[in-house]
């Protein structure tokens, strides 16, 4: 076996090419025998891509991807392979690297700090609502179940290659959506994610129909349509992969999903909401700082929907002084602008990490404003201000309900979670101590 490098030119945007051969390589299931891919150093408009193969002497590229990528207006000469040698002066230094079942991965000299991945808000804006966000989230979705897991400075670089985000805000909030809908999983401190087994989830107000979460391959997807029609939705505002739902009633997953890919997971929304603690557990649950010397930081409080400079906050011989509620915390020393959220307990004397919403959430049930929610028993929605948006869990049991992220409801104030029946309302409700409106 030995490594070769088939050539192409190729005419229009390099990452876009880039892109179209990994997806290609990604649908045909190669990435065992195709472990490069490269570019010319300083790719224009046009410009060489080579692949490389593992193949026997003689071997030309495998399986159907010459032809497919020739439909793509790739053409890649198979007659005169080239070998590492010959294009080590020609291509750049950053590769797009595959590895094992798909796993595609990017090489930089340089490691760029990320910043707190839990600093920042998945607020929405109406100018983010475009259509072909949808294809970018699912190119997005495709590309990470083919990676399996990696570091937040990985998805960081997979959002930008693949313009679902240019910012590390963006992506923050990209990452908070893949883990309400299940397609991925995080670590505690943000830093690691992992792709999730793919899961058909049942709704929550109709066993009987489901959706697909997690790893989402299209050779999957030809798989379990031999057994169903799909039918694909598109998210809310554009701000996620689109969701696929069977559409014909689900009794049983074939032979317990070994012969299509995918784990019958049942209604998994009811299961985490009655697995999920109490409010004051989940708090229990937050990492918690010791020692935090704020004396080195300027500090904001979150007050009245915005942070607002806070000079009241000190401590003395190790005792804390100050008004509970969500702070943010930037280092006088670092001219980066980085910054630091957390939730200050007072009465425990802890400076609590978490989720952005979960301590704006914190913030908001131990303060004055009254926390509330609406149930809809028509529309089997729930209602939820934006401004009381619930810490990322107690959402996840909502938006795996029906696969959906939240809408909009008339009242853009308000959110809208469709296909949640009043007992899984009421449960999550009582959890985080709420008060229910049925109407």
């Amino acid at each position: 076996m030995e490594r070769r490098y088939f050539y192409a030119r190729a005419v229009g945007n390099p990452q876009y090419v880039l892109n179209d051969i990994v997806s290609a390589v990604e649908n045909e299931e190669l990435a065992s025998q195709i472990p490069l891919v490269k570019l010319e150093r300083k790719a224009g408009r046009e410009f060489y891509v080579f692949l490389a193969v593992d193949v026997e002497e003689g071997d030309g590229i495998p399986g159907d991807l010459g032809r497919i990528l020739q439909y793509r207006g790739v053409s890649f000469d198979e007659a005169n392979p080239l070998r590492p040698a010959d294009i080590k002066s020609m291509v750049q230094r950053q590769d797009i690297e595959i590895h094992g079942f798909n796993a595609l991965k990017y090489r930089r000299n340089r490691i760029e700090d990320p910043g707190d991945p839990f600093e920042s808000s998945d607020a929405w804006n109406p100018r983010d609502a475009l259509p072909e966000n949808s294809a970018y989230y699912d190119r997005l979705l495709h590309w990470l179940s083919a990676y399996g897991e990696g570091s937040w400075e990985v998805f960081l670089k997979a959002c930008q290659t693949l313009r679902v985000g240019n910012t590390k805000y963006e992506a923050r909030s990209a990452l908070r959506r893949l883990i309400l809908l299940g397609h991925i999983e995080s670590s505690a401190d943000g830093s690691r994610w992992a792709a999730s087994t793919p899961c058909l989830v049942r709704l929550a107000n109709d066993s009987n129909y489901g959706y697909l979460s997690g790893r989402r391959t299209s050779r999957l997807l030809e798989r379990i349509g031999d057994y169903w029609s799909l039918q694909e939705t598109r998210q809310s505002h554009f701000s996620g992969p689109t969701r696929v739902v069977l559409e014909s009633r689900v009794s049983d997953i074939p032979e317990g999903g070994a012969g299509i890919g995918v784990v019958d997971a049942g209604i998994t929304s009811i299961r985490l909401a009655e697995l999920l603690p109490e409010l004051n557990g989940w708090k229990d649950s937050l990492q918690s700082i010791s020692n935090l010397d704020i004396t080195s930081f300027d500090i904001e409080k979150w007050q009245k929907g915005t942070f607002q400079l806070c000079n009241t906050m000190f401590n003395r011989d190790g005792v804390y002084y100050g008004e509970r509620g969500m702070y943010r915390l930037k280092r006088r020393a670092d001219t980066s602008g980085r910054t630091m959220t957390l939730f200050f307990d007072e009465p425990a004397q802890r400076w609590l990490r978490g989720d952005w919403y979960g301590l704006r959430f914190l913030s908001v049930h131990h303060g004055k404003e009254k926390v509330e929610c609406v149930h809809n028993s028509e529309a089997e929605e729930l209602l939820i201000l934006e401004s009381q948006r619930w810490p990322l869990l107690y959402e996840k049991a909502l938006t795996l309900a029906s696969g959906m992220l939240p809408g909009r409801a008339a009242n853009s104030n308000w959110l809208s979670y469709p296909c949640i029946p009043l007992s899984l309302a009421r449960m999550l409700c009582e959890k985080l101590s709420l008060s229910l409106s049925e109407e």
